[in-house]
This record gives C-alpha cells, structure tokens and sequence, in this order.
C-alpha cells in the first residue's frame, strides 16, 4: 500500500510525513488552489524530501511544456496530471521518466479490467500510475465507491473525501493500490495538521490489522 501526501507547504510537513512512516509526498504549482506554492520554495520541500520519499509536483492548470520544465526545475521523481488531454498526457510521459495522471469516475463510467471508458484504464495515456478522484481535486469531497464495480487492474490511487476516520474502510471495500491524502489532513484550508497525517498513515497502512499486505518499502519510496 502506498501512501502519498499532497499539498506540504513546511519543512516540518515534509519531516512529519516521512516520519509517520509514507511513502510519496506532493507539491502543488497552481494558482487556484490554497496549497499552491512558489518554484523555489517547492524545491527546497523536494529536496528536503530526497531519499526518504517520491516527491511528485501537481499540476492542473499549466500548459504542458511549462508543467515539464518545472519537474525538471524543481527535480522531483514524478509529474502528476490534473485535468490535462490525452495528448498533453502522452507528451508529459515521453519527455519525463515518471508521469501519474489523475481521472475523475462519474456515472456510467465503466471501470475494470477491460472498461469502456479508456482513461479510466491504468497507462491508458502513458502514465505510470492512475489516480481516481473527486471532480474537485483537493476539495475533500467523497465520491462513491460503488461507481468502481470492478476496480481497475494495476497501480492506481484512490483519493478523495479520504480522512484518517474513513481511509481504513475504503481501503477495505476497494483494495487500491495506493491511497491519496490533502484535504483530510488539514487543520484548516491549506494547513496541514500534523497529528492527522500520522493517524491517516497509520490507518491506511492498516496497523489496525484491517487491511492487506502493506509490503517491504522500495529503495524509492514506495512499497511493494
């Protein structure tokens, strides 16, 4: 189970997070929302985050060869995709060596092994890892599990309406590959609570024993 935590704005956030034991950690570059932060300033929480967590820069509303430019500029492991085109997406993969791209689930969307909905599909655009949130990212909004059916095969990332009160049984009823966290561990609008992100990490790990196999931690952060 992989566990990233998105929108640190703080060295400390950065500190907590890889303490409590996740594996990813996001940075967001975007002018809309109350996570977003300055170039240089997610270069320092990116560097501060080396060898103990992927660090992922979040994009939505950047033109593709800007979005680009700037993992390159901040040097993170990923560049996550919000709200982007299928060709955007597909530029975005060949240019850097890991790309994630995130996918909203509506009804009548038809997700699983073999959906209807082709960006529904893990690496449909030529992403490595697939993630499946809210029509409002970073809004904590829920959204309804039962629009999956069948989850998806691969690596894919459940986000949305996730809290350290809740990620436990949507771990249980969906078995994502991986869970996604920002709203549900805030103190306020943009402000990370830090106790929170410690009990979101433990429950998503399933400490609790409620959950499956977390697995052995890979040299990049993620487990396995």
């Amino acid at each position: 189970m992989l566990v990233k935590i998105c929108g640190l704005g703080t060295a400390a956030d950065v500190e907590v997070v890889a303490e409590a034991g996740a594996d990813a950690m996001g940075v967001v570059l975007s002018g809309t929302s109350p996570r977003a932060v300055p170039v240089e300033l997610a270069r320092e929480l990116v560097a501060a985050a080396a060898g103990a967590l992927t660090t992922v820069l979040v994009v939505h509303d950047l033109p593709i060869d800007v979005a680009v430019d700037r993992a390159r500029e901040i040097g993170v492991d990923v560049l996550q995709l919000h709200g982007y085109s299928e060709a955007d997406a597909r530029h975005a993969a060949r240019e850097l060596p890991r790309t994630w791209r995130a996918a909203s689930v509506a009804s009548g969307d038809a997700v699983g092994p073999h959906p209807a909905v082709g960006h529904l599909t893990v690496g449909a655009w030529g992403e490595e890892v697939l993630l499946l949130d809210s029509h409002v990212p970073g809004s904590g909004e829920p959204w309804d599990l039962a629009l999956l059916g069948e989850p998806p095969r691969g690596r894919w990332l459940l986000a949305g309406g996730l809290s350290p009160d809740n990620v436990a049984a949507a771990v249980a009823a969906v078995r994502p590959w991986g869970v996604d966290v920002s709203s549900g561990v805030e103190s306020t609008r943009g402000v990370k609570d830090h106790g929170r992100i410690r009990e979101f990490v433990a429950a998503a790990l399933g400490r609790s024993g409620e959950q499956g196999e977390s697995g052995e931690q890979g040299k990049s952060g993620e487990r396995r």
